[in-house]
């Protein structure tokens, strides 16, 4: 398989030019622990390939120029590239089991004609894409097949339900909110009763797989980022929000230890309300102005 290849100086730079931290790159990925990232710089660790067109996006950059990879994808690179794992596909495949796409992967078993379709969807590629995949995967030497129309870069969250498994690894176990307490805090913001907790429980398990524009955006409101991170396709957006957010409740964190005095935690909240209130959802557009 032409695994793409992490060039761990590449992504270091690309990050430092980006300003993020190495702990705003581990909350976007759902990982608790930062010297993780650490070991992927320094080369000590690779990353999951299914975290690389992730890890590109965050830095801005594309996948193909910050993590090359020789030869033509397979089916498991595809599915890497759209940010899933073999166990995400159960929902895509909706057979509750990614045996299907483990066997095709392996060259042991062609995918059954039904599932080509959603997993073209989910990857973001052309049917003819896949099933050129899939002879790669079977040790058949195919050329590039064309592009869909609408070919992106998928990079995970690729669904619902990743995306808000996403939102919610990227939260304090304990702060974590149920899904009956989702549907209340989104019926809250909405006015009215938009969401429910079994809603919130099938979209979250990926059950449901769409939902009308006033339920993302009742959701949207529950887990406190704008309603374009369940509507865009675009990949830097979406990791752009998930990396504020990140840092907002960052900073929420350190204003609710407490700082050395009141008037650096009350700059603390302001800068938490500034990066997910105002600046990205409509209120006053202007930074807190830094403490005289």
């Amino acid at each position: 398989m032409p695994e793409r290849r992490f060039d761990a100086s590449g992504f270091r730079s690309a990050r430092a030019v980006k300003g993020l931290t190495q702990a705003q790159v581990a909350a976007a990925l759902g990982v608790k622990d930062p010297s993780v990232v650490s070991r992927y710089e320094s080369g000590d660790a690779s990353p999951p390939p299914e975290k690389l067109a992730r890890l590109a996006a965050l830095v801005g950059e594309r996948v193909d120029d910050l993590f090359p990879r020789s030869g033509l994808p397979t089916l498991a690179d595809l599915r890497c590239d759209a940010g899933m794992t073999q166990k995400d596909t159960a929902a895509v495949t909706q057979t509750g089991s990614p045996s299907p796409v483990r066997a095709a992967e392996g060259g042991r078993r062609r995918l059954a004609p039904h599932y080509v379709a959603p997993l073209a969807e989910a990857y973001g590629v052309s049917v003819e894409e896949l099933l050129a995949a899939e002879e790669r995967s079977f040790g058949e030497d195919v050329a590039a097949a064309p592009q869909h129309p609408q070919a992106r870069q998928p990079v995970g969250p690729y669904s619902i339900a990743k995306r808000i498994t996403t939102l919610l690894e990227g939260t304090a176990e304990q702060d974590r909110p149920t899904d009956a307490e989702l549907a209340a805090r989104g019926n809250a913001q909405a006015g009215r009763a938009v969401l429910s907790g079994p809603l919130v429980t099938s979209l979250r398990l990926g059950r449901s797989t769409h939902a009308d524009p006033e339920v993302l955006e009742a959701l949207a409101a529950a887990l406190d980022v704008p309603a374009m991170f369940f509507e865009t396709g675009d990949a830097e957006v979406t990791a752009v929000v998930t990396s504020l957010r990140a840092a907002r409740i960052g900073l929420t964190a350190m204003a609710a230890r407490g700082a050395e005095s009141d008037s650096q935690n009350a700059e603390l909240m302001r800068w938490a309300a500034y990066m997910f209130g105002g600046g990205l959802q409509g209120g006053d557009a202007s930074p807190p102005q830094a403490s005289s």
